[in-house]
């Protein structure tokens, strides 16, 4: 259901993963600021990232607007075509009710704006494409460029997750934003 998205912002293509993607996932995964923030996955070979290639392109296929198990896109500059980091929506890990917006960019591209053109796309195309009346992100309290970013983009702090919310997650500690969709 999700083999064809492609959205383009002003400077920005983001668009599924392809099998010649393999090397920017293998960088992306290997990029220690990145992994840090969003630890998205624990695959680090190349021979692992082949596999985690596969299941995201299997999600596209499996996820529906029924049954939406997620996306994760790679994000492109429109200038030279290179690779500037990933964005991601899936259904919360602890509350699958709830859609989780998260993004990685690798650091030579911070503070060019890409971050809030990303997750503006990202939301305007959940809300007008997938049925989705909420999004969600969460950040890490000592990340205060992350959270500026969520603002910007329409979302409000929410509340700090409590250990007992997100019993055996990783989100103790984080910061809930959310967006809901205009009626």
């Amino acid at each position: 259901m999700y083999e064809h998205i492609n959205i383009e912002t002003e400077r920005l293509f983001i668009r599924n993963f392809a099998n010649a993607d393999i090397y920017n996932l293998h960088r992306i995964v290997n990029d220690e600021a990145i992994m840090r923030n969003v630890p998205f996955a624990k695959e680090r070979t190349f021979k692992e990232c082949e596999k985690l290639l596969k299941r995201i392109l299997n999600r596209y296929k499996e996820s529906t607007i029924n049954k939406f198990q997620g996306f994760l896109l790679l994000v492109v500059s429109k200038d030279n075509n290179e690779c500037i980091g990933f964005v991601g929506l899936f259904p919360l890990t602890y509350d699958t009710t709830e859609n989780e917006l998260f993004y990685g960019l690798f650091e030579e591209h911070y503070r060019k704006g890409y971050a809030t053109e990303i997750g503006k796309a990202i939301i305007v195309y959940g809300f007008n494409n997938m049925n989705i009346n909420k999004i969600v992100a969460t950040v890490n309290k000592d990340n205060k460029a992350s959270s500026k970013v969520l603002k910007k983009i329409g979302m409000y702090y929410e509340y700090e997750i409590k250990d007992e919310e997100a019993e055996g997650s990783s989100y103790d500690g984080e910061l809930m934003y959310s967006i809901k969709k205009a009626d």
